[in-house]
């Protein structure tokens, strides 16, 4: 029988089997060191992260925001109020202007008719 009739094609199927058999052993250790492989492997209030380790749960507290809108909406009524005056009264000063306006006009044509 003969085993080595082609050296190098056999040397590199014994390097690629040893290579093989090398990340094996290698993925085995990184398996057996894992601290857990779920959550039920952790103790209580912990779970397992996605590297493998356990994490504590972290607590979310929520907090309440009350938000007092009494014065704005009193600054806001306030403001509307003061608009509305000025819209109804406002305009009575400017009619008054231009009826002013108006009659002045109507002296200048009684002055100037013959």
């Amino acid at each position: 029988m003969k085993f080595f009739i082609n050296k190098k094609g056999e040397a590199l199927t014994l390097v690629l089997i040893v290579l093989i058999v090398v990340v094996f052993i290698g993925w085995l250790i990184n398996l057996n060191q894992r601290e857990c492989r779920s959550n039920n492997d952790c103790g209580s209030g912990y779970y397992c992260g996605s590297d493998f380790t356990c994490h504590q749960i972290p607590t979310i507290e929520k907090t309440l925001v009350q938000n007092n809108l009494v014065l704005p909406s009193v600054i806001i009524g306030i403001a509307i109020v003061i608009a509305a005056f000025i819209l109804r009264f406002g305009n009575l000063r400017v009619r008054r202007n231009q009826d002013l306006g108006a009659g002045e006009q109507k002296e200048e044509n009684k002055l100037r008719a013959p």
